[in-house]
């Protein structure tokens, strides 16, 4: 029987950040340093932005002021908060959510929960790309070999790090 366990995943998952200098106000600059940054962090998925929009503060962005920039990325939606670090244009931005790729965070999580309960386990996430905030979590379901389903809740973290758990049911 599966029991309840919080472990970190063995597994890169995606989040990023990064300071630049635009320059000023140079909005099209920003947003394809975001894209370029995102397609760097998501090349192992083989996934490309397809656009950045940033909501434009009114006036030039002083040291401190924040806006949140969306990344498009297969159709989902990835938040990036962007802080002036002065009042030259330099900027730092982090990505507010954490990309999984469903079939991939399964694959990681057999081993892991396999390794972890002693005896294989089979972990289905679904399919295609899941969007999360980080500090929120999803589910996916694990069987073991009779056939008793187990919840696992994958949480998001930081810098893309996730950790996980079996729910007690």
């Amino acid at each position: 029987m599966l029991s309840a366990l919080s472990i970190p995943l063995s597994f890169a998952l995606f989040g990023c950040s990064a300071s630049f200098s635009v320059g000023g106000p140079d909005y099209d600059k920003l947003e394809k340093n975001i894209a370029t940054e995102l397609d760097t962090a998501y090349a192992s998925m083989s996934r490309k932005v397809t656009s950045v929009e940033c909501q434009e503060p009114s006036g030039k962005p002083k040291k401190g002021d924040t806006f949140v920039c969306v990344a498009d990325l297969d159709g989902n939606d990835v938040r990036v908060d962007v802080v002036a670090e002065n009042d030259e244009g330099g900027v730092k931005f982090t990505t507010r959510d954490v990309v999984f790729d469903l079939a991939a965070t399964a694959n990681g999580l057999n081993t892991d929960v396999t390794d972890q309960v002693g005896f294989p386990v089979t972990v289905d996430c679904g399919q295609g790309l899941k969007v999360v905030e980080v500090g929120t979590a999803f589910t996916c379901t694990a069987l073991d070999p009779q056939g008793t389903e187990a919840t696992i809740e994958v949480t998001a973290r930081n810098e893309g790090g996730s950790d996980w758990r079996l729910v007690q049911e």
